[in-house]
């Protein structure tokens, strides 16, 4: 059964609303309407780049900005998300802006997590993740979306809605899944002989079946 658990292994379940709808209106793409109202119009825009700053395999760094307050965000990829930040600050500029920030959970390995607080209009929410595998080493353009949710008015009366998705900038300059594979595997398997015990090289050997069975399925994309 799957939690909601964080890069610290915290386990939540106050943002399972923001995580289940933003995955499905990032993922499929769909509008989401409450009554009669049309979807919000926050207009919302990002980066994610090499994170330089963390020793974490596969570090991520990323940005969100929107158009208008809002009360949380998701992001979603198609790429599995291996770990992301619990802990997320809010920029006005480059100061810390007062009483802003967000608290991220989600299921890890997953698609993508969900995060609450709040951020004024124009300020940037900077936070990091990670991939569970090499990012540029599938055949397919890695993407993450944005998707936020802000208070809106009908009849004077408040409520909550999602935007649609936002895709965040990034693009891997080069794609070389085929090769990533091959150097993967060799440098997996080559680690059977430096096993110093029996339950070490049965490890060991898995992980270079698994290797190889993915290089294999590789080099026939």
């Amino acid at each position: 059964m799957n939690s909601f658990r964080s890069l610290g292994g915290e386990q939540g379940g106050r943002l399972g609303f923001l995580v289940a709808l933003g995955l499905a209106v990032g993922l499929l793409g769909l509008s989401v309407f409450a009554g009669t109202a049309s979807a919000s119009e926050v207009n919302c825009g990002g980066s994610v780049a090499v994170d330089t700053e963390h020793e974490s395999e596969n570090s991520l760094k990323y940005d969100v900005k929107c158009s208008e307050d809002i009360r949380g965000y998701s992001i979603v990829s198609n790429r599995s998300i291996g770990y992301f930040g619990t802990e997320v600050i809010v920029l006005a500029g480059e100061e810390v802006a007062e009483g802003e920030s967000f608290t991220c959970e989600g299921s890890i390995p997953g698609s993508g997590f969900g995060c609450y607080g709040k951020m004024t209009a124009g300020n940037s929410a900077e936070g990091y993740m990670g991939t569970t595998d090499e990012l540029c080493e599938a055949p397919v353009q890695p993407k993450f979306w944005a998707v936020a949710l802000t208070t809106q008015l009908k009849k004077e009366v408040p409520f909550q809605l999602t935007s649609e998705p936002f895709q965040l900038k990034f693009k891997c300059d080069k794609l070389d899944s085929k090769q990533k594979a091959k150097d993967k595997m060799k440098a997996v398997c080559a680690k059977v002989k430096l096993a110093d015990s029996k339950q070490s090289r049965a490890a060991a050997k898995k992980r270079c079946r698994d290797a190889m069975k993915a290089n294999k399925a590789a080099q026939k994309a």
